[in-house]
């Protein structure tokens, strides 16, 4: 039984860390752009969250990711350059995000 509750205690002590390490990359990646509606994303829920993000405009555009985990956003320091026609598939575990919010400008 001890060892149910150490375990339990672990792991909400790691969710907290999970939660205190995502709020710098929300912080930066909050901008008042937007991202063109000529680039567009599919997102799958499998044994992950996959979006596959596709750039359908004539200039290559900068895009990140939005997700959340529980209703928390949750916003991965990475930015994904797609040149004209380009088609990229990112993905997130689902312990850091379960559900795909929108694409968001770097």
């Amino acid at each position: 039984m001890r060892n149910i509750v150490r375990a339990a205690g672990a792991a909400v002590a790691g969710l907290a860390l999970v939660g205190a390490v995502q709020a710098p990359a929300q912080a930066a990646g909050t901008t008042a752009e937007s991202v063109p509606s000529c680039v567009t994303a599919k997102d799958y829920l499998l044994t992950k969250v996959i979006v596959v993000i596709t750039n359908n405009c004539t200039t290559t555009q900068r895009v990140n990711v939005a997700y959340a985990y529980l209703d928390t956003p949750y916003v991965p320091d990475r930015c994904h350059t797609l040149a004209p026609g380009q088609e990229v598939m990112t993905s997130e575990y689902p312990w850091l995000a379960n559900r795909y919010v929108g694409l968001i400008p770097c």
